[in-house]
């Protein structure tokens, strides 16, 4: 068995309201072989042993709760359907992750406590070139893709939160944010039962014309346009701004660049009242600035070390319950400090099997009421645009931004959005 360290964050918070999970989908550009996608799962689940785990939890001789993973020889599962299966039930084969597909879609769902985006990418690429080579191309190219055989660098497994804390960090000082406008309890529009996914999709080199006409990136740009998408919608608030929280990737700031980990930390750009009446390029350079400061190494390692300690601190609460119900406050946190979520992993980067791929739509959880999922492959950004909302008030109002943008887009696919569901690993019956 393996003990669990930085996994913790997200095993602690896993529900069935917030199970913590991931879909990603590949729209492929034919129907998909479900006997050659099942050979290419097995052949992935070779190269990456470490993810061939499942969850085990128990009592310690103190009567503690534990949570561990231990190796788990099953095969990955690979079911012809496009409901997700329940992840860590017997229906997955007791695994963190697992596969399915309909007619020309390819999905990967996964809890967020094994692998993150960075590492979700890393075993797409691996498994489309699988794939691919199978249904399209014997010689197609791997360059760039890991796959079976490889030797498997060691830092592949390092956790970050098992290395020595530096003892010399000065963090740069980072403005509080005003308040954000929360739209759990300000929103315009009235709450829905459940949360629905709307994909659309825009040309990659339009985007990047107006991205960088404007000097911006792609994550500062969508940034600004959702944050003042929520602003055209408030405009009487009297303090609460727009305030984006924007996913980041801590690999790079803590010297892991090639582990597993789910490493994501997070920042906050605010569209504050000042800044709303400057112009385009202005915007933009105060949320570039906001970047740099908060992404700086010393922040990002004075964050990941706090957040270590305190979820230490969790674990002299006795059961899994408990320090689930500690870290609850979490959302409620997340949902005042912030209005809208919005990720971008950066491209996919697949290889060359990518040219048989049309799109990329990603789908998680978040406690905001408003979240976007962005991806791009083969020339195609994808915004998977997620609310729990009885109105489109939100989703017009950013593709207002979008349009105002000249950019042209299509919605390609709106439905109730598909999470896989966690087994409920805290009932410890023994």
């Amino acid at each position: 068995m393996r003990q669990l360290d930085n996994e913790r964050f997200y095993l602690y918070r896993a529900s069935t309201e917030w199970p913590m999970t991931v879909r990603l989908t590949m729209h492929m550009d034919g129907k998909v072989d479900g006997q050659m996608l099942r050979e290419a799962v097995d052949a992935t689940r070779l190269r990456y042993p470490y993810l061939c785990v499942s969850l085990k939890t128990f009592r310690n001789a103190d009567g503690h709760e534990v949570a561990e993973f231990d190796d788990n020889p099953l095969p990955w599962v690979v079911t012809a359907r496009r409901k997700p299966v329940e992840l860590l039930g017997s229906e997955a084969n007791q695994h963190l992750m697992a596969f399915a597909w309909w007619d020309d879609c390819i999905a990967f769902d996964f809890f967020h406590a094994i692998i993150d985006g960075e590492g979700a990418y890393r075993v797409l690429r691996t498994l489309l070139y699988e794939y691919c080579r199978r249904r399209y191309d014997s010689n197609l190219s791997r360059e760039g893709v890991w796959i079976a055989g490889d030797e498997i660098d060691p830092a592949e497994m390092t956790d970050p939160a098992t290395l020595e804390m530096p003892h010399n960090l000065s963090p740069q000082p980072v403005p509080p944010p005003p308040p954000a406008i929360n739209l759990a309890t300000c929103t315009v529009a009235p709450m829905a039962e459940t949360s629905e996914s709307i994909h659309i999709l825009a040309d990659e080199e339009q985007v990047m014309h107006r991205v960088r006409s404007c000097h911006g990136t792609p994550t500062v740009w969508l940034s600004l346009l959702m944050a003042q998408a929520i602003a055209c919608l408030h405009p009487d608030s009297a303090t609460a701004v727009p305030v984006i929280t924007v996913p980041v990737n801590m690999r790079k700031a803590l010297n892991v660049p090639l582990t597993h980990h789910s490493l994501v930390g997070g920042l906050f750009l605010p569209l504050s009242k000042e800044l709303q009446d400057k112009s385009m390029e202005e915007q933009i350079a105060r949320f570039r600035a906001l970047v740099a400061c908060q992404t700086c190494a010393d922040n990002i390692q004075a964050y990941f070390w706090q957040k270590k300690q305190w979820i230490d601190s969790l674990e002299q609460l006795p059961t899994l319950e408990a320090r689930y119900q500690a870290l609850a406050r979490v959302n409620d946190m997340a949902r005042q400090m912030g209005s809208c979520t919005l990720s971008y992993v950066g491209k996919a980067n697949l290889g060359a099997a990518e040219r048989y791929v049309l799109d990329l739509r990603t789908e998680a959880d978040s406690p905001n009421i408003v979240t976007s999922e962005i991806s791009a492959v083969n020339g195609k950004f994808c915004i998977s645009f997620m609310h729990q909302l009885a109105t489109d008030a939100y989703l017009d109002a950013f593709l207002d931004q979008l349009r105002s943008q000249d950019i042209s887009y299509e919605i390609a696919e709106r439905h109730q959005r598909e999470l896989p569901p966690i087994r409920n690993f805290r009932n410890i019956t023994e």
